[in-house]
């Protein structure tokens, strides 16, 4: 194990426990329930804890009071082929090309053996896709879950959930264990949260608590199934609120929606989906992940908030699906030097750096330079809070947007769309692009480390596909090896703007770039999007 800091996904691997034979196959159809209906069905109490109080020697109530509600899962799978290609977003960027070539290679030896004659005379067949069968599957992994209704509706965490060909559930209670085989109801793979149930009735619910009502310093305490271990219990406090930004969610241009509960309460391998309660045994959270350079609990353990994840699971338990609006957006943090650059009073907000084409941000007015401060009386802290406010509101819903512009505050209107799978996928969420400095040259010049740009001309617009409307100077090449590819400058980029200017030229946006002592703005066009880089110079 080496000491690389990372975050882990509190999963144990299922290694040390014998399973039981198994029961079926896993049935994921989901039976619809309304939002009102299911909510009938949870037990809440979301009164504040008491401001003062006497130190506790025992918490022995409180664990008597949640553990009957925590359940062990076990997810199986089909054991890996060894020679099956591996998803190419799983594959670093330096290693694509040889996936590519090795794509092809396979592919093509696959479509030889079927044109391949058979010792009979006839073509081979292509492949069946092989039925699963009960001995194929092996144990994936150990997670845990809270009982959130009588009949059933349990809360867990998509990744303990989402990978597996059969899931089982262990429900202890009255000093006996029962497994249930399990349906999943829904998933959301961008909080990390799963909606599963199982067939039973008489379960004791946990009580569901405001998270909203939490300070930093309460009492918390873990349960779930660390290490395998299961109807386990750790202590300790609530360290940080609204976690979010860290990057633990949302991977392959998928956008994660983070407010993570931070804890110093023991959260290990297998704690995952597992409830965070209070002093008073009400559940706040859902236990998700760990940030250990062993992979162990470093006392930095995180957890959905409970008012997230019952929000998720209101959308999930009609039709398995959630449902975003859509602003069209990329929001960056105000940090020290964009905060003089634009006359802000402090670092709160959300810095538009990048306004999609014919999104409601751009049909609303948006550009990019304008700072978001709130939405609809919200307000925003940094750039991770904004996508998760808007995500809160549906489609259709019309939102209120306060604006700083070049230091004046305003107020517009946008009408959500809807965000789908495909806007994600497109990545609508990119990673954040540029950084370097620099000046040189004439009609064709490097002005950035490594990014040399040209006069756009009939023959450039064509190349690039540029619009004629659109004045700037074109980026026809960047080196692979500087620090403004790998954060993501691309060729075609046109530059448009320099520290807030119009530029046409080349020899324009040099000697704008050479006037800025340590940051240089450049306002980008990229196929209809535009984009604010802040370009370091030191």
């Amino acid at each position: 194990m080496n000491n690389t800091t990372r975050f882990t996904f509190a999963l144990a691997s299922a290694s040390v426990l014998a399973l039981s034979p198994a029961h079926g196959m896993e049935n994921k159809d989901a039976p619809k329930l309304a939002p009102a209906d299911f909510h009938t069905r949870l037990t809440r109490d979301d009164a504040p804890l008491p401001n003062g109080g006497q130190l506790q020697m025992s918490y022995a109530n409180v664990v008597e009071k949640i553990l009957p509600s925590v359940v062990t899962i076990f997810s199986y799978g089909k054991a890996a082929d060894p020679h099956e290609m591996p998803d190419i977003e799983d594959v670093p960027p330096q290693l694509r090309p040889f996936y590519d070539y090795f794509r092809g290679q396979q592919e093509q030896k696959e479509q030889e053996e079927q044109q391949r004659p058979n010792p009979r005379g006839r073509r081979s067949a292509p492949r069946q896709q092989e039925e699963l069968k009960e001995e194929d599957l092996q144990p994936n992994g150990v997670g845990s879950g809270v009982i959130i209704s009588a009949d059933g509706y349990i809360l867990t965490n998509n990744h303990v959930v989402g990978e597996a060909d059969k899931l089982e559930a262990i429900v202890d209670m009255n000093g006996s264990s029962k497994r249930y085989l399990i349906k999943v109801i829904g998933t959301d793979p961008q909080t990390d949260v799963a909606l599963i149930k199982i067939e039973a009735k008489g379960l004791i619910p946990a009580t569901l608590s405001d998270s909203t009502k939490l300070r930093v310093g309460d009492i918390v305490l873990a349960a779930g199934a660390p290490m395998e271990l299961s109807r386990s219990v750790t202590q300790g406090i609530v360290s940080a609120l609204g976690r979010s930004g860290m990057g633990i969610i949302g991977k392959r241009n998928s956008q994660g929606y983070e407010d993570f509960i931070q804890t110093d309460a023991a959260i290990n391998p297998g704690n995952s989906g597992g409830p965070l309660v209070d002093a008073l045994g009400r559940v706040v959270g859902i236990n998700t992940a760990i940030y250990s350079r062993s992979g162990m609990s470093a006392g930095i353990g995180f957890a959905i908030p409970i008012s997230l994840a019952l929000r998720i699971a209101e959308d999930l338990i009609d039709d398995g699906t959630v449902t975003r609006g859509y602003l069209g957006i990329f929001p960056t943090d105000v940090d020290a030097e964009s905060m003089k650059l634009w006359g802000l009073n402090d670092e709160s907000g959300a810095l538009v750096k990048t306004v999609k084409k014919n999104s409601p941000a751009a049909k609303a007015g948006l550009q990019v330079g304008d700072v978001i401060t709130s939405v609809s009386g919200q307000k925003v802290e940094n750039a991770s809070k904004l996508p998760l406010i808007v995500s809160t509101h549906q489609p259709d819903t019309e939102i209120t947007l306060s604006v700083i512009r070049e230091g004046k505050p305003l107020t517009m209107t946008a009408k959500l769309a809807k965000l789908t799978p495909e806007i994600l996928a497109g990545g609508e969420i990119t990673e954040d692009p540029v950084i370097g400095g620099g000046a040189s040259g004439a009609s064709i010049a490097e002005i950035i480390p490594g990014v040399t740009v040209q006069n756009l001309t009939p023959s450039t617009r064509e190349r690039h596909e540029v619009p004629a409307e659109i004045a700037g100077v074109v980026i026809t090449k960047v080196d692979t090896e500087s620090r403004a590819a790998a954060m993501g400058v691309e060729e075609g980029d046109v530059i448009t703007e320099v520290n807030r200017k119009p530029v046409r030229a080349v020899g324009e946006a040099r000697e704008m770039a050479k006037a800025s002592s340590k940051t240089v703005l450049l306002k980008v066009w990229r196929k209809g999007d535009t984009m604010l880089f802040m370009v370091g110079t030191n």
